[in-house]
């Protein structure tokens, strides 16, 4: 028992340093702890935009924000993910919380998110795309984003396909603009190079997923595998 009190608190002292080594790390996740210390003012529950944000723009944005967790909860139903938006207007508020040229990007540890918008971001398509993301991995729980139970193709196609985002999709009901290839990137770390160099990439992702899933029934298949703790795909 005392050995396995032991390794339970190495296991949390290891959890604990490693999220602190990513908070140092990552200006985001201190934006999201501290938003006003990134020159960030609350707009809504759970929603900082940069404090310079013309009023207009904040609420054109909260209802972007509103019809994008529609389009999710028409997915996946109520909301499991705990979640912090973070949107800037400005360039110079985005480079400080850490971004190098994306719309946005989400960052989650299971339940846990925070997304980052870019003034290019604060639309409904990219808004829908990070949304889906985060109850995606809430869904997938904190082990199985760590485990790989679902590779990072699936996960960015589901979020296309969410989204329905036309620079992927054609017109349905064939949604599939270019074949996947065999190999489509596993790893966020592979993926992101790649989608660099070939946007298209996600069109490839989406096909994947969409194919996939129509095989075993469509939405349903996603979501049986995802409440199973099965592996995706």
């Amino acid at each position: 028992m005392r050995a396995l009190k032991l390794s339970l608190l190495a296991m949390v002292a290891g959890g604990l340093l490693g999220l602190g080594a990513l908070v140092a790390f990552l200006p985001v996740l201190r934006g999201a702890l501290a938003p006003g210390a990134y020159g960030l003012a609350e707009a809504a529950p759970g929603v900082f935009v940069e404090a310079g944000m013309a009023a207009p723009e904040r609420a054109a944005l909260l209802a972007e924000i509103a019809a994008a967790r529609a389009n999710v909860a028409a997915f996946y139903g109520p909301a499991r993910a705990h979640l912090r938006i973070l949107a800037c207007a400005s360039a110079a508020c985005d480079r400080a919380l850490g971004g190098r040229g994306a719309a946005a990007v989400t960052y989650s540890l299971g339940p846990v998110s925070v997304v980052r918008l870019a003034p290019r971001g604060l639309g409904l398509t990219i808004l829908t795309h990070e949304l889906a993301h985060t109850e995606t991995h809430a869904r997938l729980g904190l082990w199985g984003q760590l485990s790989g139970r679902m590779p990072t193709w699936f996960d960015e196609g589901l979020s296309v396909l969410i989204s329905q985002d036309p620079r992927y999709l054609g017109p349905p009901p064939a949604p599939c603009l270019r074949p996947p290839r065999a190999d489509l990137p596993q790893s966020p770390f592979d993926w992101a190079p790649a989608a660099a160099l070939d946007r298209m990439l996600y069109a490839e992702a989406a096909c994947a997923v969409y194919l996939w899933a129509e095989a075993r029934g469509g939405r349903a298949a996603v979501l049986a595998a995802l409440a199973a703790g099965a592996r995706l795909p």
